[in-house]
């Protein structure tokens, strides 16, 4: 507004708004809904997640290359935005909004890296783990006959042979 001269009834009237509700945007006490983001986007000719990031809603970032999102993809994500934000309004108070989406990034990151973890063990075969035996029967714990299971057997002792435990 300052950089372009206008006043807060002149951004009111461009949006739609009364004077006092671009007043309270102003001061922080309301947030504006994602309706009048856009107007006051197109207002000012920026960009809608620059306006977002401001309120402090989640905006995803676009990486080089990315094509727009598909209609069904930006519907599901606007509703998921909208849900994010009466979450917000509804259930906590102000001062926590940042938090609580920090620790919704938190997790999202944290998801991710486990995602990925998994991806890439169900694309990279994992090695043995140590000590491994390549004897056919040892994965089952089948003896070397195949028939018997393998019991740990009694050592001798420098007193003689160890006595077998009676339980099983």
């Amino acid at each position: 507004m300052q950089q372009r001269g206008w006043s807060q009834a002149q951004v009111a009237r461009s949006v739609g708004v009364a004077d006092t509700q671009v007043s309270r945007w102003r001061r922080g006490q309301v947030v504006p809904t994602l309706a009048y983001l856009q107007r006051l986007a197109d207002t000012f000719g920026v960009e809608r997640a620059t306006l977002d990031r401001l309120v402090g809603l989640p905006v995803a970032e676009a990486r080089a290359g990315d094509e727009a999102a598909e209609p069904a993809t930006e519907a599901e994500l606007q509703a998921h935005l909208a849900r994010l934000r009466e979450v917000l309004q509804e259930r906590l108070p102000r001062p926590m909004w940042r938090s609580y989406v920090e620790a919704c990034v938190a997790l999202a990151d944290g998801l991710s890296a486990s995602a990925r973890g998994v991806l890439r063990e169900s694309v990279e075969p994992a090695a043995p783990p140590m000590g491994f035996r390549s004897h056919p029967s040892a994965s089952h714990g089948l003896g070397p006959a195949g028939g018997e299971p393998s019991r740990p057997q009694p050592h001798e002792g420098p007193s003689g042979p160890a006595q077998e435990d009676a339980t099983p």
